[in-house]
């Protein structure tokens, strides 16, 4: 019996599974630290905590997630509290100080900075809009 290369590479690629491409290796890497950004913004999260997850070095993680989302792991952190903050202030009478430590923040004053960066008010304003 004689097997010619070409049925040889056919019998090779049938059996061997085709390896993930480096996007959706990366894709699946971002997935993975958005969702648990999700489930623990209220933590004192680390860059480092975050690329533990995914296996890759704090550096790699920036530049992966960057290139995949093109925002920034601090920025895309940042924006998950806020967005959890303002859904807070309007289902919620928790004080501001409150808000601001359950999600995330240390201090009020970085809190209230960030969020109307974001959301164009302060926390209370936004409250008072509701």
């Amino acid at each position: 019996m004689r097997i010619c290369l070409s049925d040889s590479f056919f019998i090779f690629a049938v059996v061997m599974k085709r390896p993930e491409t480096t996007i959706e290796v990366n894709l699946a890497r971002v997935r993975k630290v958005q969702d648990y950004i999700h489930k623990h913004y209220g933590e004192d999260l680390t860059l480092a905590t975050l690329a533990e997850q995914v296996n890759l070095v704090p550096t790699s993680l920036c530049h992966v997630f960057k290139r995949v989302t093109g925002q920034r792991v601090s920025d895309y952190l940042i924006q998950t509290r806020i967005n959890h903050a303002a859904k807070l202030l309007r289902e919620t009478s928790m004080e501001v100080k409150a808000i601001t430590y359950a999600c995330g923040f240390s201090t009020q004053t970085n809190f209230n900075r960030q969020f109307k960066r974001l959301m164009g008010c302060t926390p209370t304003e936004y409250r008072l809009q509701k």
